[in-house]
This record gives structure tokens, C-alpha cells and sequence, in this order.
């Protein structure tokens, strides 16, 4: 039951989407190099085949306990000599080290150590090889017919040079678009002229055109120096058509994404 609770409990915290993977260390049950090798060692043994021994790095390899059973798990998270990183998840049942998750990226964020609670993290499946989409995964600890698995709760996509606030609203405001196009931006301001770092000849700050009666919903506001005040959002693709494809960003999943960035709050109604 904790853990069916678990995405309830540990997502309605309030928004931040700076980098918290320092909070790794307060999950650490072995720091000792020689003792984190006899681990990996053991690791192995069922795994020897997994290409990151190739390219092996001890400080990317941790020792936690993500299900608090009271038994040591391993953790990899980090570039691994891989153009997109990695991470991957072994849970020992007892007998060996079973792979719960292995996903292209690296962790961002680290749930607050709970002596009550699994691990959970926020995974950055960054955009490389010419790419410029980030795509944040949240991923938490499953328990269904005896096994255990991380499931993957939602992805949100953002471009490189996109702004984020300082501060974030205690309560989300759910809003659908009235206007037929509607410019999803990465900074706080109607800019359509300036040329950006793209692959192609690309100008201004929008990143995706909205059609009407697309959902979203505002986590945070500000103002420009027109008065103009801008709502940082996270557009729901699913509701926009046309914008199925987003899809296709990001390796680990084909679900659509959400849209982080900027949009103004003209021309928006609220959803009660």
C-alpha cells in the first residue's frame, strides 16, 4: 500500500526543477572504495555482460537501499563514457542483483531521504548529438504481483536556453488556450528576431505554436518591462493537436510529453 501511495505522496510537493542529485549522499549506505568494488564484483556475476564495465568510473557506481528492505542495492548514474549517460537500477533480492531500470540520461533530482519511503528521482535525458530538447522523466519504486519495478510517472521537455523561475505558485492554475495560435516561448518575452543556436537557420524564442483548447497548466509567473505578465507553464501535448510528435523527443519513451516554457496570459481561460 506505501508504495501505491508512494507518487501521490512524493509528487505533490511543490515545484523546483533545480539539480538536487547531491541529495544522493544522504541515501549512501557504503562510500568505501574497496568495499563499493566487492560490490560491483558481485554485480558481475549476472551482469558482466553490460557495456559501462567498459568504461568503468567507481564515482558513478552507488551503494543505497532504494526499497528499504534493509539489503544493499546499486545505483549507476552518470556519463559512462555515453553520449546521452546512463542510469540503471540492480536490486538484490538476496540472492543476486536483478536490473529494475536502465535508461539513456542522468539523474537530476534525488527524492528526501525517508526512512519510510523508496527511492525516487527525476532523470535528465538530455538532449546530445546535435540535439537541444532536455526531457525530465520522473520515475518512482513499484510493487505489483510480488516484483518490483521503476515506473515512469511523466516527462516534461524543455529547450537548452529556456528561463526558470525563481519561485514557483504553492497551487497549480489549470488553464486552456482561446487563441488559435498560441507561441509557447523560453524566456519572458515576445521575441521573434534573435537568432539561436539550432541546426538550422532558426530566430526568436518560441518553442511550440498552440492551437485553441489546449490544456496546461501555470506553476509560475512574471512580468516584463511592458507590463506584460507571463505564466511559466507546462502545456499537456496530448490536448494540442498537431503536437502529438513530441512523442518523439527524448529515447527512453514514446509517450508525449509535457512543454515546459513561457506563455502570456492574455489570451488563456481558467479551468475551475
Amino acid at each position: 500500500m506505501l508504495f501505491l501511495l508512494f507518487p501521490i505522496l512524493i509528487f505533490s510537493q511543490n515545484f523546483d526543477y533545480k539539480n538536487s542529485f547531491e541529495n544522493i549522499s544522504n541515501w549512501i549506505e557504503i562510500n568505501n572504495e574497496k568495499a563499493k568494488l566487492e560490490y560491483i564484483n558481485k554485480l558481475k556475476v549476472t551482469h558482466s555482460n553490460e557495456c559501462f564495465f567498459n568504461f568503468f568510473n567507481l564515482n558513478e557506481f552507488f551503494i543505497i537501499d532504494i526499497d528499504r528492505d534493509g539489503l544493499k542495492d546499486i545505483l549507476i548514474t552518470g556519463d559512462c563514457m555515453m553520449d546521452a549517460g546512463l542510469t540503471a537500477i540492480y536490486r538484490y533480492n538476496g540472492t543476486y542483483f536483478e536490473e529494475l531500470l536502465k535508461v539513456n540520461g542522468k539523474i537530476h533530482q534525488v527524492s528526501d531521504y525517508d526512512s519510510n519511503l523508496p527511492f525516487s528521482f527525476t532523470l535528465n535525458n538530455y538532449g546530445c548529438c546535435g540535439g537541444f530538447d532536455n526531457v525530465l522523466e520522473k520515475y518512482i519504486l513499484v510493487l505489483e504481483n510480488g516484483s518490483y519495478s521503476y515506473k515512469l510517472q511523466s516527462r516534461e521537455n524543455f529547450v537548452f536556453e529556456t528561463e526558470f523561475p525563481e519561485t514557483y505558485f504553492k497551487k497549480p492554475i489549470a488553464f486552456k488556450t482561446v487563441k488559435e495560435k498560441y507561441n509557447l516561448r523560453f524566456s519572458p518575452e515576445i521575441d521573434d528576431t534573435s537568432a539561436i543556436a539550432r541546426p538550422y537557420n532558426a530566430y526568436g524564442n518560441t518553442v511550440w505554436i498552440y492551437p485553441s483548447n489546449s490544456i496546461g497548466f501555470a506553476i509560475a509567473e512574471t512580468k516584463d518591462k511592458t507590463g506584460r505578465i507571463w505564466w511559466f507553464v507546462k502545456m499537456d501535448n496530448k490536448t494540442a493537436k498537431g503536437l502529438e510528435y513530441t512523442s518523439e523527443v527524448g529515447t527512453n519513451s514514446k509517450e508525449p510529453t509535457f512543454s515546459l516554457g513561457w506563455i502570456s496570459s492574455n489570451f488563456v481561460e481558467k479551468i475551475e
